[in-house]
């Protein structure tokens, strides 16, 4: 700081002998500039070591976040699906550090490009506790674990970010409400950390249960995918709360490990695919629908029927899986044997626009949203006006041709079979709990009537007798009941040997007399139903009442 100071001439001339002579007047311009330059150094003095350096403190003051963790995924129980685990990493400050405490578990050339730059560096030690001058040990949750259950629901990421499933879905709540571990420091103007000031870890939190929460149950999904695991090697599995749609497991194999992508890329079993949200040829599954219709459209379940083996419609012939023919039979026995022909004769008389009818209001052809870029496929009915041509017709009665459905959408047809007829919205999410704790809650979407509960009770007790005394057998859970239908459908393709890949299906709910569940499962290229998806079937519901879930 440069002051200047100014003289000028006086015109006061002091009188001879008075107050003013020159000597006086020079002592006090002396002591005048004197105490005006002991004030400037004061002032100099407080403002370089009070406020400037105060000042120079804070701008050296330094903030590093070390990791970050996204909101959580939930199970209706509030069991984490992600976070579950945690990773524990060292915090290392060259200035400080003991070399021979870190060299065995580091990387020395990071450790030596640290020391050039003299900052702070994240290292990791494969889990172990190092103790040391310069050394700090934190943790921090791992987003999946070796062992991720539902990894086609929650999703994956890429580079930070969700890319699929709920991960993606809810990808800007799970960023906004994410929890952090940072380290604030101090540094000189070199960035080499102040003598004696005090390192801090900080930590940013969130509610404990901040985060997605879903529909699924965790021990019921876990039993979904070990039974699937054991039966098939690509498939799904959907088990779903019958009066309200909220999809308890949906499991589909082959999985995929979230945590590692890369490794399943190139499989040619295509672990990406959601099977259990995928439309597949649904085959004989889809007579309960045209069952359904017919029976809304008052015709009796005692309607009696010639199975010959084989019916012609149009010039084609379409043959019964019993080549002899099941002679007469009612709609009863014709589900539990699932005989083609009869439900021909039955899709005949009731017309192709009362079948469709029933399966749109059953939730078929449109898909199912859960979040933002997340859906199941819509699946494929045909249209009206191809169902006037006769074979068009005939393969729609017992599932073929163009229909294509979900394991979803199955689940849910068995559910208004169970609730007694009322068509449900399927659900995945239950709500969001935010950093701060607040929950929000997702809309509801109230059952529709789709049939009436007399013709639900006669296809439950058709089903049920699927279980008991039809095709249905392997389905049947030690030491309870339920009420399914099986399915081998044809799909039009072939495979290298030239044989027709075709679809296992099992369909129902549980337990039999109070159902509580639907449950579809999906065999793919696996030919029966009945001795393939069935026992899936089985073993899940077994699952599920040994948990005392039913």
């Amino acid at each position: 700081m440069i002051i200047y100071i100014f003289s000028a001439k006086t015109h006061i001339k002091p009188k001879k002998g008075g107050f003013f002579t020159k000597k006086r007047l020079a002592a006090f311009l002396f002591v005048f500039c004197a105490l005006l330059g002991g004030v400037i150094l004061r002032v100099a003095y407080i403002s370089v070591s009070g406020g400037e350096v105060s000042a120079a403190v804070i701008q050296s003051r330094k903030k590093l976040e070390l990791a970050k963790s996204r909101a959580g995924i939930f199970d209706r129980n509030l069991e984490p699906l992600v976070n579950r685990d945690y990773e524990r990493r060292l915090l290392i400050f060259p200035d400080l550090l003991e070399i021979p405490a870190i060299l065995d578990f580091t990387d020395r050339e990071e450790l030596a490009e640290a020391f050039q730059r003299f900052e702070p560096t994240v290292m990791d030690t494969g889990g172990k506790i190092i103790e040391g001058e310069g050394i700090f040990n934190f943790s921090y949750p791992k987003r999946y674990s070796e062992k991720t259950s539902a990894p086609h629901i929650i999703g994956y990421m890429n580079g930070g970010k969700g890319v699929f499933g709920i991960e993606k879905s809810y990808n800007s709540f799970l960023e906004e409400n994410s929890s952090s571990v940072s380290v604030v420091y101090h540094t000189d103007g070199t960035g080499r950390l102040l003598p004696g000031e005090e390192i801090i870890l900080e930590e940013e939190k969130t509610a404990e249960n901040c985060g997605v929460v879903l529909t699924i149950d965790a021990n019921i999904q876990k039993a979904a995918e070990k039974a699937l695991e054991k039966g098939v090697q690509k498939g799904a599995a959907v088990v779903m709360d019958i009066e309200n749609g909220e999809i308890i497991a949906a499991a589909s194999v082959p999985e995929f490990d979230p945590g590692n992508v890369a490794d399943y890329l190139s499989s040619k079993d295509s672990p990406f695919i959601n099977r259990a949200f995928t439309a597949y040829s649904v085959g004989s599954t889809w007579k309960l629908v045209v069952a359904a219709a017919a029976l809304e459209c008052g015709i009796p379940p005692s309607r009696n029927f010639e199975c010959t083996g084989s019916v012609t419609v149009d010039g084609r012939i379409y043959k019964c899986h019993w080549e002899q023919g099941h002679g007469k039979i009612d709609m009863k026995r014709a589900l539990e044997i699932s005989c083609n022909p009869y439900f021909i004769s039955l899709a005949e008389e009731i017309g192709g626009e009362r079948i469709l009818e029933m399966a749109k209001n059953l939730g078929f052809g449109v898909p199912s949203y859960f979040g933002e870029g997340f859906s199941s496929a819509p699946g494929k009915l045909p249209s009206e006006e191809s169902l006037s041509a006769k074979t068009v017709l005939a393969s729609f009665a017992f599932g073929q041709g163009s229909l294509m459905a979900t394991p979803l959408q199955l689940a849910a047809l068995s559910s208004a079979i169970a609730n007694g007829g009322k068509a449900v919205t399927p659900k995945l999410v239950l709500g969001t709990y935010d950093r701060s704790g607040n929950y929000e809650e997702e809309p509801e979407y109230p059952p529709n009537p789709v049939m009436s509960e007399k013709t639900a009770k006669i296809l439950r007790e058709m089903m049920i007798s699927v279980v008991e005394n039809g095709s249905g057998g392997n389905a049947k859970p030690k030491g309870s009941s339920a009420g399914g239908k099986t399915a081998s459908a044809q799909t039009g393709q072939f495979d290298s040997g030239g044989n027709e890949i075709i679809h296992a299906w099992f369909l129902g709910f549980f337990p039999a007399e109070n159902p509580k569940y639907a449950v579809a499962v999906l065999g793919e290229g696996m030919n029966s139903g009945g001795d393939f998806a069935a026992p899936v079937f089985g073993e899940i519901c077994e699952e599920i009442h040994l948990l005392k879930y039913d």
